[in-house]
């Protein structure tokens, strides 16, 4: 993964939330798809294609690199470094209204060629909800001493609450069941792409941290995810 990804990655996860004009529902998440640097205009057009054929996606909108430095340098300007326009990927953003496949939709994009990276994260609302749900996906390649680690560093967090170990197994069986009615959701998602993860839930008051980005940055972590609770 280059640069940029980890970068970008932490400034979804270490954002504040933000109020919006207009309320939407705290089930409601936000999807960025983040492009290869050397994606093709065919690959382009057929990552689009398919995040906009997802269930429950609204609102696919193309993010220029010029855009992306932007937005950057003036939300996290810190974490811009020596990078410019040219150093970040273009990327696709949208909504899922429906957080039982978001995290399904997630992962089924992770695997379309010409994507670099996904994140997925609670929609920005207000009010804001009183909880967050936190997956830390574990990398495939995870050994037994390093998902004892990440899981040591979760159950030490401060705050978390209802944490759970879910294999990769029952983590298909769950995305598999939750995805029946939804579209071809079903049929196209891919076991090998499921993960192990540790779940759990989070205050969200907007005072301090929430010790996520240190784990984000473990040995076996391969992502972490901030969503509604009722995605756990």
């Amino acid at each position: 993964m280059r640069r940029v990804a980890p970068v970008l990655a932490l400034l979804l996860l270490t954002a504040s939330s933000a109020c919006t004009s207009e309320p939407k529902d705290i089930g409601h998440t936000t999807l960025t798809v983040l492009l290869d640097h050397d994606v093709t205009a065919a690959q382009k057009d057929v990552v689009e294609q398919r995040l906009r054929a997802m269930p429950s996606v609204e609102g696919v909108a193309f993010e220029t690199r010029d855009q992306a430095y932007e937005k950057l340098r003036k939300d996290s300007p810190d974490l811009l470094g020596d990078l410019g326009p040219e150093n970040l990927p273009e990327s696709l953003r949208a909504t899922v209204t429906d957080a039982s496949v978001a995290e399904a939709v997630d992962l089924m994009m992770g695997t379309v060629d010409g994507v670099e990276w996904v994140g997925l994260k609670i929609a920005d609302v207000d009010p804001l909800p009183s909880r967050i749900g936190a997956i830390v996906r574990l990398e495939p390649t995870a050994t037994e001493e390093q998902r004892a680690s990440v899981e040591e560093a979760v159950r030490a967090l401060p705050h978390g609450e209802s944490i759970e170990f879910e294999d990769r197994d029952a983590a298909y069986e769950r995305l598999r069941k939750q995805c029946q009615g939804k579209g071809d959701l079903a049929t196209q998602l891919d076991p090998q792409a499921a993960r192990p993860s540790l779940r759990l839930q989070l205050p969200l008051n907007g005072k301090g941290g929430t010790g996520l980005p240190e784990i984000g940055r473990l040995d076996g972590v391969e992502a972490v995810r901030l969503v509604p609770v009722s995605m756990l």
